[in-house]
């Protein structure tokens, strides 16, 4: 996992304030604790719980403005979230190149070609297209 990425996610995370700057999660101190895949599951977990404390302010009262701040830090949540996740896709497509490469060049004789079907004719055919008889037949 690269700096880029991290710093990308954290400032989906991070809101800018009349007093200052306010980080809804830090990430960059998670990652230095846990792995990628915890971090992106702890999201997904407190992702859900403000879903749900959003229900029930919607329940109580749809005009406040905390309706407002949970939509924000929802939207961004679910930002970092994918940027990090596109990050891991990213990481195991770059590991599974990486194999390939090392594996070496594929073989001649593991190719799968038409070779088979050009070294091999059908002795019986004169090979001259011929029209079908019916609509439904297929030319020889």
């Amino acid at each position: 996992m690269t700096e880029e990425i991290i710093y990308e996610a954290q400032q989906y995370l991070t809101i800018e304030k009349e007093e200052g700057f306010k980080r809804i999660i830090d990430i960059e101190d998670l990652m230095k604790r846990h792995n990628l895949h915890e971090v992106i599951r702890f999201l997904k977990e407190y992702f859900r719980d403000k879903e749900k404390g959003l229900r029930n302010l919607l329940l109580m009262d749809k005009c406040q403005k905390k309706i407002d701040e949970y939509v924000a830090a929802m939207f961004r949540m679910h930002m970092a979230i994918k940027t990090l996740e596109t990050a891991k896709e990213v990481k195991i497509i770059e590991r599974s190149q990486h194999r390939a490469e090392e594996s070496g060049q594929f073989h001649k004789r593991n190719r799968r070609s038409d070779h088979r079907s050009r070294s091999w004719k059908n002795r019986s055919h004169d090979e001259k297209n011929r029209p079908a008889r019916y609509p439904t037949q297929r030319a020889a």
